[in-house]
């Protein structure tokens, strides 16, 4: 057993917070704390580190910050973040922007553009990093990119406006290794049809954006190649939009969703969209007053999970005045949990645009 064996089998030891902190001890620890294997070995040996949840967002007349809630689906409850962003330190308050296993984009809350800040954190460690400024007169959507599985550094993606008409778009992209922004080929043309810039979803290497129309398009950091992707061919409304267990989900709203909904599924080259499940809410209200009561009804979150080749896959949904989670494959209930005080009295409505995916992974800012 050599100098390195030693001393990661003492930091494997520690509390996450203290381990974080002796990042900063010296270089020889920086980098043993910071290599993959070592991070996989940390998160076996301590699984009360281990949540996967949402956090939910809405915002509140004149409140500072954003009003948060967080739901867990997996792991441990006790590990689950608090929902605050009160440890980012801005007079004009903080609010989520994206999520992306375990990293958040926030930003300042209530000023204009060029008084907003940017910053990359991690709620959990409480740790943040603010980001140079974009220098472009509108943002319209950022994005942060991080698959643990294929590299150590994350990238952010921002949609920018163009000097060139009001229908161009600029990519810009930040690397934690250069430390700058950096524009990214050409700017490209957008119709005037809404495009959901600021719901990108990360899949397969790629951030995916959706539109009120039948545009939809994929960005890869890596090779910084846009490309469009098929919608399905009908005028619809997007009902949800989402990556879960590797599968990028969509529900398209041709009315009420009270009337039952399908959850489709991108094939994975990207030919096309098929049915992964078809909802008949009539079942489910049978078993739920709150559903058979609801004049309407929004879909929070899709979690595709198997386990041991049994589908338990869930969806949560929001109705008036109340959360509800059913399992897809037979429709029975399940409780959520939660570490917030929920005021169903506040007459709040949710969508899935204020739902941000959270997976606590060992990563360090």
């Amino acid at each position: 057993m050599n100098n390195n064996d030693v001393m990661s089998d003492i930091l494997l030891r520690l509390p996450l917070k203290d381990l974080v902190g002796c990042k900063c001890v010296c270089k020889w620890w920086n980098t043993l704390i910071s290599d993959p294997i070592f991070k996989l070995n940390y998160s076996l040996r301590n699984p009360q580190y281990n949540i996967s949840g949402f956090f939910l967002q809405k915002f509140l007349y004149l409140e500072l910050h954003s009003k948060l809630l967080f739901f867990p689906c997996e792991g441990r409850v006790d590990a689950a973040p608090k929902p605050s962003l009160s440890f980012i330190e801005d007079d004009k308050g903080v609010c989520i922007q994206h999520s992306c296993n375990g990293l958040l984009i926030c930003s300042s809350f209530r000023c204009g553009e060029e008084d907003r800040k940017y910053y990359i954190c991690k709620p959990t460690t409480k740790q943040y990093f603010p980001l140079p400024n974009l220098e472009c007169r509108t943002v319209f959507g950022i994005s942060v990119a991080y698959d643990p599985n294929r590299s150590p550094h994350y990238k952010i993606v921002s949609i920018c406006d163009s000097y060139l008409s009001k229908n161009h778009r600029q990519i810009k992209i930040y690397s934690p290794v250069t430390g700058s922004w950096k524009p990214s080929g050409k700017p490209f043309t957008v119709p005037d049809e809404d495009m959901l810039f600021n719901r990108g979803v990360f899949w397969n290497g790629s951030l995916h954006w959706i539109g009120m129309g039948n545009l939809a398009l994929r960005f890869d950091p890596e090779t910084e190649l846009m490309l469009t992707m098929p919608m399905p061919p009908t005028q619809r409304k997007p009902g949800y939009f989402g990556e879960s267990g590797g599968h990028l989900l969509l529900v398209e709203a041709y009315g009420p969703l009270t009337a039952g909904f399908n959850i489709m599924e991108m094939k994975a080259d990207y030919s096309g969209w098929f049915v992964k499940y078809h909802l008949n809410l009539d079942q489910v209200a049978r078993q739920c007053q709150a559903i058979e009561r609801a004049n309407r009804l929004s879909i929070l979150h899709i979690v595709h999970n198997h386990v041991e080749d049994v589908d338990e896959s869930f969806i949560v949904i929001h109705v008036p005045g109340e959360f509800v989670s059913f399992k897809l494959r037979d429709y029975s209930f399940m409780d959520l949990q939660t570490n917030n005080h929920v005021d169903s009295g506040l007459g709040l409505w949710y969508s899935w645009e204020g739902v941000y995916p959270y997976t606590n992974t060992f990563f360090y800012l």
